[in-house]
């Protein structure tokens, strides 16, 4: 009867212990939600990544698509509080300039968090700004191509995943054809991972543009 007892005990002990965690885990996951704020999200953007195992894995070729992202926080008044300057390099660290941008983050009581982008005027002025983040400081709003709000990423979450998509009715001019296209992006974001997709598409649904020419980008944190 003894062993029984202590059995039985020993069996409610760890289905508490069980029932706990799976209470904890739940518990961060919706903090994590609740928390959603702009510099939580670049929080988890900041750093260096590669797709190199995309590359490895044959799912694109090295020439045109093995990437060196670099995300990191500045300080631009222009562009509020939450401004990120972010450009990938081509098939090294150092290597060539394929993609410069700004992202910046703002958050209202009814919308919650939205996520803007900006393309950047004079590139080679703005290299290497996670470097020297001085270089963009005095950046104002001439100095980039931006788009419409129509154009605003909302931002939420899904679990341990970040996500953020532009709505389907942004609509823009392309800067280098004049072509009218319905811009396409998706985003998401873990501490350790970001996938990555854009396009443009007309109104007959014809491709004006696709990054990357397949599937997403997924770029893995490089450790520091």
């Amino acid at each position: 009867m003894r062993l029984v007892s202590a059995l039985s005990f020993r069996c409610f002990q760890l289905c508490s212990i069980y029932l706990t965690l799976l209470f904890l885990v739940a518990t961060q996951a919706v903090v994590a939600q609740d928390n959603l704020t702009p510099q939580a999200i670049i929080d988890w953007i900041e750093g260096s990544y590669s797709n190199q195992a995309q590359i490895t894995a044959g799912d694109l070729d090295a020439v045109n698509n093995l990437l060196y992202p670099v995300f990191k926080q500045v300080d631009i008044p222009a562009f509020g509080p939450y401004v990120v300057y972010l450009q990938w390099p081509i098939g090294a660290p150092d290597g060539e300039l394929q993609r410069q941008r700004i992202w910046t983050f703002q958050e209202n009581e009814m919308d919650g968090v939205s996520m803007g982008f900006f393309t950047l005027r004079e590139p080679e002025r703005w290299l290497d700004a996670h470097l020297d983040p001085n270089k963009v400081l005095n950046m104002t709003s001439k100095d980039a191509i931006g788009y419409p709000d129509v154009c605003l990423l909302p931002v939420t979450t899904t679990g341990e995943v970040i996500n953020a998509s532009i709505p389907t009715d942004c609509q823009i001019v392309s800067q280098a054809t004049r072509t009218t296209m319905t811009l396409q992006a998706n985003i998401s974001i873990t501490p350790n991972r970001i996938t990555y997709s854009e396009g443009g598409i007309r109104q007959d649904e014809s491709v004006v543009f696709k990054v990357p020419p397949s599937g997403h980008y997924i770029f893995d944190r490089i450790a520091d």
